[in-house]
């Protein structure tokens, strides 16, 4: 449950934030106690120390920049910036986070820090380096489980923080959104924890699965995470989908994840940071799989080198069981790295007639300038509307390949579940989508033999 800070105090050197609670139920409570007592003033009611246009520019950019805050409209940006708190975190100095405390809005403004998990033990779990603008994650205490997170100043840095009162009076009615979204993120946290002790007992090369379409609007996507989730069934915690379906990946959002990262922006970081960086910008689903994106705008695309995806792909395939890219209908660098390295390559293929052409085209290029063999490619037919204009034995026919997979046309299921917030295979299981990716996920293991 999302927790705000609601007074803290700090000790540089290694001292403890000391933190309240207020949970997104009590939000509703928290509005009708301050209209009933205007007088009483809020800790972060006083203006922050540094109150100069540029710090203000430079906190409302912080904020748009964050996924949790970028929908907010300009005012509420600017009243949160006016609100926000700043601490300075000496080099070689450490904050932490009190065991039986709750959790604290807290942004990375400037200078390098590292953040570890520990557990009741004092064992790291997980770390992390975030990138100046970064939110900074700390997890929420659970039933037993007792989790304490240290911040650590790499150099001298910039912390800015945001507490109970500060959210309430410069969000309104907004509060309650970030509130759940916040709540999304901590869930993402706990989930990243577990997903990291999986994936250091269980070190294998695993294998990677390429997702295409040559034709947009073909449902890869839809079909990708949801196979990604049936997978994730058979290997929990060791199931990874990336996203480089450019300019705009969708894969995070259908899951109903926040995405804090991509590979993109991992790339911006110092080499000996880069697999740490690269591990903290996975999102994990509540169904044992993560969700690794590309690029999470438009603008990051030209970073998407193939030097930068065989970098990823290295790392990533000694954390995982398996890999599977969604790679939309692009055939640039990143995606020639990826169909390079792939043992399967799943093509999705709407049974229409311009499509025809260009997946007999993608075929001719798999087969005669990439050298991907036959055996390696499973085709599948993605019915997108309830009467196409070509039924399975013409496509076959056209293609000379027979079709792995046919997934029949289920009407709006697939977007109301992701406008309800959740996949279609966990909100209905029968649904046409869900059995056909049921059943592309048994044709992958049997085409990795990996079904045994």
């Amino acid at each position: 449950m999302f927790k705000v800070v609601v007074g803290w105090a700090v000790d540089p050197g290694g001292g403890w934030y000391i933190i309240g609670e207020l949970t997104a139920r009590e939000v509703h409570e928290a509005d009708r106690a301050r209209e009933e007592e205007p007088h009483q003033v809020g800790a972060s009611s006083e203006p922050a120390a540094d109150q100069t246009p540029s710090a203000l520019q430079m906190r409302t950019r912080i904020l748009e920049m964050s996924t949790v805050f970028a929908e907010l409209g300009d005012g509420p940006l600017r009243a949160v910036a006016r609100r926000m708190r700043a601490i300075g975190l000496t080099a070689r100095d450490t904050l932490r986070l009190k065991a039986q405390g709750g959790d604290v809005v807290l942004f990375l403004a400037s200078g390098q820090v590292e953040e570890s998990i520990t557990d009741g033990t004092g064992k790291v779990l997980l770390t992390r380096r975030p990138a100046p603008g970064d939110l900074v994650i700390l997890p929420a205490p659970r039933t037993k489980d007792r989790y304490q997170t240290a911040i650590y100043g790499l150099t001298d840095a910039v912390l800015l923080t945001l507490d109970r009162d500060g959210l309430l009076e410069g969000l309104g009615p907004e509060v309650e959104k970030v509130a759940l979204a916040l709540d999304r993120l901590w869930e993402q946290e706990l989930s990243a924890v577990n997903a990291a002790e999986t994936q250091r007992s269980s070190r294998t090369a695993a294998p990677i699965v390429a997702f295409f379409s040559a034709k947009g609007g073909s449902g890869t996507t839809t079909l990708a995470i949801n196979t990604t989730a049936v997978l994730a069934r058979k290997f929990p915690r060791q199931v990874l989908l990336i996203d480089l379906s450019a300019p705009f990946g969708h894969a995070a959002l259908f899951a109903d994840l926040i995405a804090t990262g991509s590979i993109a922006s991992a790339s911006k970081a110092a080499a000996v940071d880069f697999e740490t960086v690269l591990r903290g910008n996975i999102v994990n689903h509540r169904s044992g799989m993560g969700v690794l994106p590309g690029t999470l705008r438009p603008e990051e695309v030209d970073l998407m080198t193939g030097d930068l995806t065989g970098r990823v792909l290295d790392v990533v395939v000694s954390w995982q069981r398996l890999i599977l890219v969604d790679l939309g209908t692009s055939l640039g660098e990143a995606a020639l790295a990826v169909l390079e390295r792939s043992e399967c390559v799943v093509i999705v293929i709407p049974p229409e007639i311009a499509a025809m052409t260009d997946a007999r085209r993608s075929l001719a290029v798999f087969r005669d300038i990439l050298n991907v063999a036959d055996n390696r490619i499973e085709l599948v037919l993605n019915q997108r509307v309830p009467h196409p204009p070509l039924d399975r034995a013409a496509v076959e026919a056209i293609l000379g390949r027979k079709m792995s997979v046919t997934v029949g046309f289920d009407d709006s299921r697939p977007e109301d579940a992701a406008l309800a917030g959740g996949l279609v295979l966990l909100r209905d299981p029968n649904s046409l989508v869900s059995r056909g990716a049921t059943d592309l996920a048994r044709v992958i293991l049997a085409n990795l033999k990996l079904d045994g």
